[in-house]
């Protein structure tokens, strides 16, 4: 498995102009290069400008060279520590499957940045309605978080189906907000929706298996997390821990900046908690 800012790179590849391309294979290929050169040495080695190495650079997350060239051999140490550890006996399917949860998360947290997710949480909280539209398997998550959502005294609707969005974009302006969670971008009927939402000023947050320059324009944040099939075992992993991963960190960012939400959170868990109390004794004897 690659490391994970690799893994950024490769995810983040159709959205990238040719001469970011170029810059993207060179990063693939010679990671070790890339670390123990400067950005002068290297713009020569590829054949490309300092400029666009950092713009690059900034392009998949990191503020300048420098900061790119830290994450990346910090990740390779993260991906030589799992390499140098002890093989996982594969008949051990505690270990095997641990194994790559531990992998999945590393690869989704490379691939996150914290204004991205600040952004998320910005939206959330200054959204009069929000919208939660999930296909397929995204059901799950999506139903969990707006459930906590809901949590925190918003005003969440679940959608399943693009129809459904159809007919609640006619409801909906700039002072709502619709959350696409979907597995790919290219499932039926999403780009003319988040077209059709785009006109009429809703405000979109994506959070997506895959990313395409075509969705560039039609969201105003973007959240791209690594599928499964770059798991080990990808018959048995699912999508859902990276997806609950970065819903569990914007609602961790909502809870940290704002003492009102965390209280109403505090209020509901409470409630929450009476039932279940109250729901055991009857079986008490």
């Amino acid at each position: 498995m690659q490391s994970a800012v690799i893994m950024k790179i490769i995810s983040l590849q159709s959205s990238f102009t040719t001469s970011e391309y170029e810059i993207s294979q060179f990063v693939i290929n010679n990671p070790d290069a890339v670390i123990t050169n400067t950005i002068t040495a290297l713009a020569k080695k590829i054949n490309t400008s300092e400029a666009s190495i950092n713009r690059f650079c900034k392009k998949v997350g990191y503020k300048g060279f420098n900061s790119f060239k830290i994450a990346l051999a910090q990740s390779n140490v993260q991906m030589d520590q799992i390499s140098n550890e002890q093989p996982i006996d594969e008949t051990n399917l505690l270990e095997y499957t641990a194994q790559d949860y531990k992998k999945m998360i590393m690869n989704t947290c490379a691939m996150l940045d914290e204004k991205t997710i600040n952004d998320a949480a910005s939206m959330i909280i200054l959204s009069r309605k929000i919208f939660i539209l999930s296909i397929y398997t995204t059901s799950f998550v999506a139903a969990e978080f707006a459930f906590k959502l809901r949590q925190l005294g918003l005003d969440v609707t679940n959608l399943k189906e693009p129809l459904e969005v159809q007919l609640f974009l006619e409801n909906m302006n700039s002072d709502s907000l619709l959350i696409t969670l979907v597995p790919s971008i290219i499932s039926k009927d999403i780009i003319p929706l988040l077209t059709n939402a785009k006109k009429k000023n809703v405000n979109v947050l994506l959070i997506s298996g895959n990313d395409s320059p075509k969705i560039n324009d039609l969201v105003d944040v973007k959240i791209i997390t690594p599928d499964h099939i770059m798991a080990s075992n990808p018959l048995v992993l699912t999508n859902s821990l990276m997806q609950n991963f970065v819903i569990d960190t914007i609602y961790a960012t909502l809870l940290r900046e704002n003492r009102s939400l965390r209280q109403k959170k505090l209020s509901s868990d409470t409630i929450i908690d009476s039932f279940q109390s109250a729901d055991s004794s009857i079986y008490d004897w």
